[in-house]
């Protein structure tokens, strides 16, 4: 199914028919693991230098010699880490590690960063960590129950993006999409457009004009649970780049997608629903 869209200015002066992307839902368990990054992130178990006692309290923040934490009375306590067990040591150290300020991600070649189509699943996760401008949001002992969705983080043009991956029949990488962080209606002519301004401006200085265009959809041309593309590039190399704007439930996102075909222009073709990760 394709939907058309509103009237279009396009640099060839084709018509663009919108792209249609699936956002597929969370699954329970996906939201039971999310709802643990929280948890395991701020609110987790400490121990004493030589581990005789232990106590609970939420991480607020730290300057790299103690910590501020926050008791179940609410009220605030500053350990000093030498005070704490080896263990919370180094938990404070990969903390502070995962949520320090990134450079932003590299979006200017033919996909994601350092990424390459057709990279199997090890070869892109060492490559997301080796990547300064790639952080991770899950544990590790989390990830074989998530797969790659979701769990790592960028920015781009000022703005955090979550990574979410397509694979071929050979585990091999097709898609890359950045999705943005949901906004409520009130914020969809603003913020929100705001951003897909800042995007239109960084991939054009990056690729040149774009092949094809369209203005800012309205919210009454979203539909829950796709993607709805308005700009559409091709690389050097003939791959694809897409911007969209999406609906989830009463929340709004903008994306960016690297796809590994040569998307035809006039006509963009609905691309399937996200494959579970195997």
């Amino acid at each position: 199914m394709i939907r058309e869209g509103g009237p279009l200015q396009t640099p060839c002066s084709c018509d663009l028919t919108p792209l249609m992307n699936r956002i597929p839902p969370l699954t329970a368990v996906y939201l039971i693991l999310l709802g643990g990054i929280l948890l395991h992130a701020e609110d987790r178990s400490w121990r004493s230098a030589n581990g005789n006692q232990s106590f609970r309290a939420e991480f607020v923040s730290s300057d790299g010699s103690s910590v501020l934490l926050r008791k179940p009375d609410r009220n605030t306590v500053t350990v000093a880490l030498s005070n704490l067990h080896p263990s919370d040591r180094d938990w404070v150290k990969q903390y502070l590690k995962r949520n320090q300020a990134k450079p932003e991600a590299e979006i200017a070649g033919a996909c994601f960063d350092r990424l390459t189509y057709g990279d199997n699943r090890a070869t892109v996760t060492q490559k997301l960590r080796d990547s300064p401008s790639v952080s991770k949001t899950l544990d590790d002992r989390l990830v074989g129950r998530t797969g790659l969705n979701g769990i790592y983080r960028t920015s781009v043009a000022g703005e955090e993006y979550h990574l979410f991956f397509q694979w071929s029949d050979n585990d091999e990488l097709q898609e890359v999409t950045l999705r943005g962080k949901s906004a409520a209606s009130a914020e969809y002519a603003k913020s929100l457009q705001k951003q897909w301004m800042g995007l239109v401006s960084k991939l054009t200085a990056s690729h040149g004009s774009p092949l094809q265009a369209s203005r800012y959809p309205s919210r009454e041309e979203l539909s829950d649970g796709q993607l709805l593309g308005s700009h559409l590039w091709h690389t050097a190399d003939e791959h694809s780049i897409l911007l969209c704007t999406g609906q989830a439930k009463d929340e709004y996102l903008v994306a960016v997608r690297f796809a590994a075909e040569k998307i035809p222009p006039k006509v963009l073709e609905e691309v399937p629903a996200e494959k579970p990760e195997r």
